[in-house]
């Protein structure tokens, strides 16, 4: 379909633009204080927050493209909570923001490459790069109680799953044929460029500080 390109930039462009507003939380920067304050934090977080949508739907698109990819969604997940809990239970990683950019500009590197066969060594980093985007997702969560901490976990859990699944339906549903491995290798080219744009971003910012 020839207008599958435009639209899937148009729409990424208009998240970008919209995602700003939000200012990196579901709740107005406020800390969630219940379970389904969590819940509601937990669900909205990997979509408000550009780099992380970015990355679970060009996750979803690499389980439609490439072999042995089928347990992506469930692996990537189960990094973001473990990785989320060890931030929350005092876990620091130095230079988080850049290393989340990169995994994305990585992960979108990759899908513009054609890469199509998966191995265990990049199973494993797919658990790595969840453990690093769960880290990111604690600090809106860190200080809280249990309840709201289950909520979250919850949350963002289904959300990602939801999201990937979406993104590998669709790219099954829009592009068949050799059209899927040639769009998803446009997403791919589209994603990097979300990356390495955060990353500027992330320079840009400690550089010259609000």
């Amino acid at each position: 379909m020839q207008f599958t390109r435009p639209v899937l930039l148009a729409g990424l462009m208009l998240i970008l633009i919209s995602t700003e507003a939000f200012a990196h939380h579901a709740l107005g920067g406020t800390l969630p204080y219940s379970f389904s304050t969590g819940l509601l934090s937990g669900l909205a977080h990997p979509v408000i927050n550009f780099e992380h949508f970015a990355f679970v739907a060009a996750l979803g698109v690499l389980t439609a493209v490439a072999q042995g990819s089928r347990l992506l969604p469930v692996l990537f997940v189960a990094g973001t909570v473990v990785g989320c809990l060890a931030v929350v239970q005092g876990v620091t990683l130095p230079f988080l923001p850049w290393y989340v950019a990169l995994s994305v500009a990585l992960l979108g590197l990759a899908l513009a490459l054609g890469h199509r066969r998966l191995g265990h060594l990049e199973m494993g980093l797919f658990v790595a790069g969840g453990f690093l985007h769960g880290a990111a997702y604690a600090q809106s969560i860190v200080g809280t109680g249990i309840n709201s901490l289950t909520g979250y976990l919850l949350g963002f859990a289904i959300i990602q799953v939801v999201v990937a699944l979406a993104a590998m339906w669709a790219a099954y549903w829009l592009w068949c044929g050799d059209k899927l491995y040639a769009n998803a290798r446009v997403v791919g080219g589209m994603v990097a460029g979300v990356g390495l744009t955060v990353m500027v971003q992330t320079g840009l910012t400690q550089l010259f500080p609000m």
